[in-house]
């Protein structure tokens, strides 16, 4: 009995990394939520919109092991006529780094958006799940990349939220404010 509760600390104290706690994170300046690894680091940036305007960004960063996980948060407001086409944009951007696996638009919470899942090239073979959503003159971009045959960063992206300034989730549908699309059938 003893030498089995040994056993089973040992195997929690050496699998302890695996299991380690994520952080929820909540931005209400840039009005959004996302669970990451640690407190993600913040660089100011500039994003070329597909007009050939630049307009301000902001990347959070977090890195655990071989995963690096990012949501950029772009600034539309300066560049309004970029808005509509701005996911399928990033999205075209995305698709010319690798080989796309999945490519389909999405609703979270009543928010239009679209996901890729791709394959990059290299001796690595890295993945990506790519999440594109546009709300309030902003576009989200949230990117998780592990190497390939790694389980993907599904705490991270299942986790994205967007976020009314005091820290409560949007949600469109139940605000009644959803404009409702027909999302063709999966592949």
């Amino acid at each position: 009995m003893r030498a089995a509760l040994l056993i089973a600390g040992a195997v929690l104290t050496i699998s302890a990394p695996a299991f380690a706690e994520w952080i929820e994170y909540k931005n209400p300046a840039e009005a959004f939520a996302i669970n990451f690894p640690i407190e993600p680091k913040v660089t100011n940036v500039t994003y070329m919109t597909e007009s050939g305007v630049a307009v301000p960004a902001k990347v959070f960063s977090a890195d655990e092991g071989a995963g690096h996980y990012t949501v950029t948060v772009v600034d539309l407001s300066v560049s309004q006529k970029d808005e509509a086409r701005s996911m399928e944009h990033a999205a075209a951007q995305m698709r010319m780094k690798g080989q796309v696996k999945f490519d389909y638009d999405s609703e979270l919470d009543g928010i239009h958006g679209h996901q890729l899942s791709m394959i990059l090239p290299g001796g690595a073979q890295y993945q990506v799940q790519l999440f594109l959503y546009v709300q309030e003159h902003r576009l989200y971009i949230a990117e998780g990349t592990v190497p390939a045959g790694v389980r993907p960063p599904a705490l991270f992206w299942t986790s994205l939220a967007m976020i009314h300034p005091d820290g409560s989730v949007v949600n469109l549908v139940r605000e009644g404010k959803a404009v409702r699309r027909e999302l063709p059938p999966s592949p």
